[in-house]
């Protein structure tokens, strides 16, 4: 069945939204002309009403080649909040667009994809929590501008880790990324790492006596 007009607009305007907000963390738009665009998106009401407002922020077309099975999901949150938790699927790849919103990830109870898992982020006045099962070996490679990046320490883990890959930019915005067991708290998570690790250096995860070496 065909689209109806509505749901084509609808779409047309998230994707907007989306080009806008790369544009802006790519410098290829200024913080004014960005806000322009998005009051315009918003009173668009055709489809070529909306894409003249991303003319030059859209890729060039290329030949068509197949689709790989490692096409990337792409989550793009404008003006909200996001939570994906509990038993949802992941994919290896993913693209975060999150504009003037937030958004919070958990794969403590995720359904897990073969090897490494890769999330790029772009971030534009917004803040993404990301939570991770302990273990993990975070491979963080985001850049900030005027941000905050914030990372707990990791477990220690003997043996092979799983690897969550990072990217991307983070643009007047907060990215945390916080290993908890499920229902484990901030400072839960400190106790237990300060165990691990003392037990990993063959001493009682207890306070040492004055004195002791």
């Amino acid at each position: 069945m065909a689209e109806s007009l509505a749901g084509q607009l609808k779409r047309e305007r998230e994707e907007t939204r989306a080009l806008l907000a790369d544009g802006y963390a790519q410098d290829h738009i200024d913080q004014d002309e960005l806000e322009r665009r998005l009051d315009l998106a918003e009173t668009a009401a055709t489809v070529e009403e909306l894409r003249v407002l991303t003319s030059e922020l859209r890729p060039m077309e290329t030949a068509l080649v197949p689709v790989r099975a490692s096409t990337p999901e792409y989550i793009p949150v404008t003006l909200g909040a996001l939570e994906r938790a509990g038993a949802w699927q992941v994919s290896p790849r993913t693209k975060l667009r999150v504009l003037f919103g937030s958004a919070e990830i958990d794969l403590r109870e995720a359904v897990l994809p073969d090897g490494d898992i890769e999330i790029e982020v772009k971030l534009v006045f917004a803040n993404l929590e990301l939570i991770v099962p302990p273990g993990w070996q975070i491979d963080n490679r985001c850049g900030a501008v005027l941000g905050s990046i914030e990372q707990d320490p990791s477990s220690p883990v003997r043996g092979p880790r799983r690897v969550l890959r990072l990217t991307g930019r983070v643009v007047f915005s907060s990215l945390s990324v916080y290993e908890r067991k499920p229902g484990e708290g901030a400072f839960g998570a400190w106790r237990r790492r300060r165990g691990e690790h003392k037990a990993l250096a063959g001493r009682p995860a207890k306070a040492l006596r004055r004195g002791d070496p």
